[in-house]
């Protein structure tokens, strides 16, 4: 899903079993983000093991015409050939109500309550 982190364009996957909106090493290098050592969280692999990981705080996301302020984004040695830039996870999803329109390959994202199109 086509993504803009802090006036960047990026692909980011949408995972609905991720906690937490990821990023790669090499996007936050890119984007120069500050990340403090002592600022991690433990997540659970793929394969089960947890892993600690740091955190970071995305100050503008946007999808589509919508925008959010202060994401919580963890970092993650993703290699370059899965062809995305992160991952899009549940603590940005659940502030839309989300739809899969598996025959168009379509995610509709609609705001929930304070959140509407261009504000955070």
């Amino acid at each position: 899903m086509p993504v803009r982190v802090q006036g960047r364009d990026f692909d980011l996957l949408v995972d609905t079993g991720a906690a937490y909106t990821a990023l790669s090493k090499d996007v936050i290098a890119l984007l120069a983000m500050p990340s403090n050592p002592r600022r991690t969280v433990n997540i659970v692999s793929i394969h089960g093991g947890i892993l600690r990981v740091p955190v970071v705080t995305i100050t503008e996301l946007r999808i589509g015409g919508l925008r959010i302020a202060n994401v919580t984004a963890v970092v993650l040695d993703l290699s370059p050939a899965l062809k995305f830039d992160g991952m899009l996870g549940m603590n940005v999803l659940q502030q839309f109500r989300v739809t899969i329109e598996t025959d168009t390959g379509t995610l509709v994202l609609r705001p929930i309550g304070r959140h509407t199109p261009g504000t955070s």
